[in-house]
């Protein structure tokens, strides 16, 4: 992955938590999310649990990675949401760079 570059999601929901230290002791790989109904009611369980706004993004979105931390990144999704999410490289083909043309 690249930092500063454009990707859409190809599978799955993730979570996307306020601040890095809420996102260290969220879920584990608890983000990618098989549909709507379960990313909405994961974010907001853990919104309740650390009373603060969790969101997500969602497959066919677009985003961009704008930091790294370990096996988390701070995403910019396509409707504006800053937050952070959990990434491992394992999940490397759920994303595709947006190549544009010059």
């Amino acid at each position: 992955m690249n930092i500063g570059s454009l990707y859409t999601v190809k599978k799955y929901f993730w979570l996307i938590f306020p601040t890095k230290e809420i996102a260290h002791i969220g879920p584990p790989i608890a983000a990618p999310l098989l549909g709507l109904p379960a990313a909405a009611t994961a974010a907001a369980y853990w919104s309740k649990q650390y009373n603060c706004e969790v969101t997500y993004f969602s497959p066919e979105s677009f985003i961009v990675f704008l930091q790294e931390d370990g096996k988390l990144k701070k995403v910019l999704t396509s409707d504006g949401r800053i937050g952070w999410t959990w990434f491992d490289e394992d999940y490397i083909s759920y994303f595709e760079e947006v190549k544009t043309e010059q």
